[in-house]
């Protein structure tokens, strides 16, 4: 019964965990789109010009494939590794709430952007660039972020209420996870570096 208990009381845990990050998530892609409009009109055009710089080295062939991928990849994987380390500090938990938002907060600027720019156009436009690979980062950023918190909570609840936590068991089951969460960030990079930008590029004649 006990161990029924545990696991009820581990179910419900997560499940709440994981409405909370989806909740946030939501505000963070939502601010981040509104944030877009409130910007003055010199930011606008800088905004302007990055987009159509982006599409125009897209459309003559010069994006350098390589340093794009080596610099998101080694963005990517620090944020990934700060989470995952913040997650066994017992004073991590606010900064790894922060750098989950800003992560949203990002895609939706990113979004938002697009459309300030191209209008409706720029619907087919942000579904290209954000759909699959930034989507399916931000599920396993959600999952790397669950289970950060967890790993938090149950060092403190552990400290706090003098229990014995078997920290071999836990922390192999949470570096799984992080070996899981960065070949997924390894494979969505590559697909942004090289295979988005060519879906972009076919999609050009409809949002010219």
């Amino acid at each position: 019964m006990k161990i029924m208990d545990k696991l009820k009381f581990k179910v419900k845990f997560d499940k709440k965990l994981l409405i909370f990050l989806i909740v946030l998530l939501l505000v963070g892609i939502a601010v981040g789109s509104v944030f877009v409009s409130i910007l003055d009109n010199n930011d606008q055009n800088l905004i302007n010009e990055h987009l159509n710089n982006f599409i125009n080295n897209i459309e003559n062939n010069k994006l350098d494939y390589l340093q794009t991928f080596k610099s998101n990849l080694i963005t990517n994987i620090s944020f990934v590794l700060v989470i995952w380390l913040l997650g066994i500090s017992i004073i991590g938990l606010p900064i790894i709430l922060i750098m989950f938002f800003s992560k949203t907060f990002i895609l939706g600027f990113s979004a938002g952007a697009i459309l300030s720019v191209f209008k409706t156009k720029g619907i087919l436009f942000s579904l290209v660039y954000v759909f699959p690979g930034q989507v399916i980062s931000l599920l396993f950023y959600i999952l790397l972020t669950m289970y950060a918190m967890s790993f938090s909570f149950k060092m403190i609840y552990s400290i706090f209420k003098k229990k014995t936590l078997d920290f071999k068991i836990v922390m192999n089951k949470y570096f799984k996870i992080l070996l899981f969460v960065l070949a997924v960030i390894i494979l969505m990079n590559l697909y942004d570096t090289y295979l988005m930008p060519k879906l972009v590029k076919s999609i050009l004649p409809f949002i010219r």
